[in-house]
């Protein structure tokens, strides 16, 4: 009766919610989905536990569509998404609808990244292909979808409506932190030192104009469960130790910035988050930029930025003075605040509060960033520090790693029309940048094919990893390990280093060096980059990798601009090799290639030699071209409902199915046709018996008490969870 009571309370309590909507002042879109879920301690308890409605949020491209602007790269569509609290080991029913006029599952149905969710068991779906009922069993940001493999290779992709699930540990807001008004004035607020405050659940925070806070020396701030909070989180005027910043509630840059003020509005602090400092901590908050404003630009989160001062009140710094700087360039003397030189190669000497090893270095953890416009980069990290366990899907480079030492693992990108999803730099003050590792990224979609034929001026595009490097500082022991990219993408790599890039940062003789030269790339090794698609073909890009073609007098050595890299690709399964890179100044690169191998290859199908599918019915997907048996299976694995293949490789045929697998079904064929059948432990996800019946904690929920200040499991999250199981 206990638990009746309780599972009857919550279930009021949720049905009770209003959808909280997340977008431009005055928008009338609404989600375009209906998410109900329920979870429970086993796949059992939750096959049977029944689902309650989530609240959603949504956001959609801001700017308007007349008159056109270029830095949306006609990017449209919406992301409709939930923050859910899930405890360690346990499982999620998840329950979905789309409303979407054009979607449907009758040509696929994805959970991305598939490999996190292809080993579940099959999804249901409803008659009408609207519904689909499916299982989660671990923390993420998972992209649900109805739609076909090819939507990602055509320009509807520019347009789709997604919905974004993100799967959080449960966390708890301290009570004893201070509330923040939602009144008072749109100037600069400092919070702290020694202090803590929380933004209010369901809460929005709008002070009609953009309001900065900058943070100090030992400082948390918090957001309850639906807060939102149109405001950015900055401090460049001095570097700190100890902030937290942590919560399942939202940042949104909507307003206009003002100009030029300097630690507030200066190009040091465009970014929803952007601090100097060590010891900072950013954990679950998902960040937006809705500004309506054209043009509007700045990071999602930027730690120790290599490429900006100290704050000058007597001169704000402009970003544009790292741009098309004359030849050889100039800089002035601008103080850093924890790179090894400052802006014109002098040294720095002031390394109080920079980070000096993992033990004090900054991290983000759970972090959601999604903006719409070039210039509203992803995230980065900085020296000694930490991204994981994240997601971004940004018009521009999504993750940065520009440092030495930084950590980006289990990374979640969804690259809209411009950008590299892994950019390793433009104008990065000199100093050395050494053993950063990037590892576990799904790249779900990249739609960079969109503008890569027409930008950067280079055979290149913007590929999946590379950029246009123009700084001096040598980068090296870079690894890149186990990137897999499951729709089309324009290309692999595209890397060029050049002195005279169009945002650089070149060695300006200080000190009798040599004055123009750029960085080498060295000891680099790109291994298991896994592209389940195959390119999206078009001109004007491709794989392209050069280091300087002409290095300047007196140029040597590691600062001759040249790339020595180990490379480990795949593209449908087809080891990529020398023959598939443009190298147009061979003598400036040193490659090397060997096969990849996929750590989370699909398990075993069972193969049926000479045998083809049933004749052509509802159940049966149109025939794909595929590289290989094992390219065709894979196509069938990443779709949840795929039961089997056929594949003929006479023609190259790879047709999926679901349903009509059974071996004594089968079709009599040649040589060349072979059927493989996915295995599955169940058929069906019908209720198999359990008790469990746990309402899931939704974060934007007033009846989900989530987490504390450390991933604590036994919060209020946890005993609820506990009673409702009782």
């Amino acid at each position: 009766p206990k638990a009746n009571a309780m599972n009857m309370m919550f279930a009021l309590l949720l049905v009770a919610i209003t959808i909280f909507i997340v977008a431009p002042l005055g928008s009338a879109s609404t989600p375009k989905y209906e998410v109900k879920a329920c979870s429970a301690t086993s796949l059992a308890g939750a096959r049977s536990c029944s689902p309650y409605p989530l609240e959603l949020s949504f956001t959609s491209q801001p700017v308007p569509t007349s008159p056109h602007c270029e830095e949306t790269v006609d990017q449209e569509g919406s992301v409709t998404f939930a923050d859910l609290s899930l405890p360690y080991g346990s499982f999620l029913k998840v329950e979905v609808k789309t409303l979407v006029a054009t979607q449907d599952a009758s040509l696929g149905f994805f959970v991305r990244p598939v490999r996190k969710a292809w080993h579940l068991p099959k999804p249901s779906i409803s008659s009408d292909q609207k519904t689909a009922t499916f299982f989660l069993d671990t923390l993420g940001q998972f992209s649900v979808e109805f739609a076909p493999q090819d939507t990602w290779s055509s320009t509807s992709a520019l347009a789709f409506d997604s919905l974004m699930l993100f799967v959080n540990p449960p966390y708890e807001v301290p009570s004893s932190a201070t509330p923040i008004s939602t009144g008072g004035a749109a100037t600069p607020a400092d919070l702290g030192p020694n202090q803590a405050y929380v933004f209010s659940a369901g809460s929005i925070y709008d002070w009609g104009a953009d309001k900065v806070f900058k943070v100090h020396d030992d400082t948390e701030i918090y957001f309850e469960p639906g807060a939102h909070v149109r405001a950015r989180f900055v401090q460049t005027e001095k570097k700190v130790d100890n902030v937290r910043i942590a919560g399942y509630g939202i940042i949104d840059v909507h307003h206009a910035l003002e100009p030029d003020v300097v630690g507030v509005s200066d190009d040091a602090t465009h970014q929803a988050i952007g601090i100097y400092g060590k010891n900072i901590e950013v954990f679950g908050v998902t960040i937006l930029n809705t500004n309506p404003d054209c043009g509007a630009w700045g990071y999602c989160l930027n730690f120790n930025a290599n490429w900006s001062p100290i704050g000058d009140p007597s001169d704000p710094f402009g970003a544009d003075e790292l741009q098309s700087q004359a030849n050889p360039p100039s800089y002035k003397p601008r103080q850093a605040h924890c790179q090894e030189k400052n802006m014109d190669d002098s040294p720095n000497n002031d390394f109080a509060n920079c980070p000096t090893s993992y033990a004090d270095g900054n991290s983000a953890s759970f972090v959601k960033c999604m903006t719409w416009q070039m210039g509203q980069d992803g995230l980065n990290a900085g020296k000694y520090g930490t991204v994981e366990d994240s997601f971004v899907r940004v018009i521009d480079d999504a993750i940065k790693p520009w440092d030495s030492h930084g950590i980006y693992k289990n990374v979640t990108i969804w690259q809209l029309a411009l950008g590299w999803p892994i950019n390793f730099g433009w104008w990065n003050w000199n100093q050395p940048d050494v053993d950063t590792a990037v590892e576990d990224v799904h790249i779900i979609h990249n739609h960079n094919w969109q503008t890569s034929g027409g930008w950067p001026e280079t055979q290149s595009g913007q590929c999946t990893i590379g950029g246009i490097y123009g700084s001096g500082a040598v980068k090296s022991g870079y690894s890149i390990k186990n990137v897999y990219v499951e729709t089309a993408a324009s290309c692999a790599i595209g890397l060029e280093i050049s002195n005279s890039a169009y945002s650089r940062h070149p060695t300006v003789g200080y000190g009798g060096e040599a004055t123009n030269c750029v960085g080498s790339f060295n000891d680099f090794a790109i291994e298991n980059l896994i592209f389940d698609d195959a390119f999206k073909t078009g001109s004007g890009y491709g794989d392209y990798i050069t280091g300087e073609s002409n290095p300047a007098s007196g140029c040597s050595g590691d600062l001759l601009g040249e790339v020595d890299m180990a490379i480990s690709a795949s593209v449908q399964g087809v080891p990529m090799t020398s023959s598939d890179f443009s190298t147009p100044n061979p003598s400036t690169v040193s490659l090397s290639f060997s096969a990849p191998t996929d750590p989370q290859p699909p398990p075993q199908y069972a193969s049926h030699p000479s045998k083809a599918l049933p004749s052509p019915s509802s159940l049966t997907y149109a025939p794909i071209s595929s590289p290989s048996a094992q390219s065709c299976v894979l196509t069938c694995h990443s779709d949840l409902l795929c039961d089997c293949v056929a594949y003929d490789s006479s023609a190259s045929l790879c047709t999926k199915a679901r349903g009509g697998c059974e071996p004594g079904g089968l079709a009599e064929a040649g040589t060349s046709s072979a059927v493989y059948v996915r295995p599955r432990d169940d058929a069906s996800v019908g209720p198999v018996g359990g008790d469990d019946n746990t309402a899931v904690d939704n974060a934007n929920s007033p009846a989900a008490g989530l987490g504390s200040g450390t991933f604590s499991f036994s919060g209020p999250a946890l005993l609820l969870a506990s009673a409702l199981l009782m």
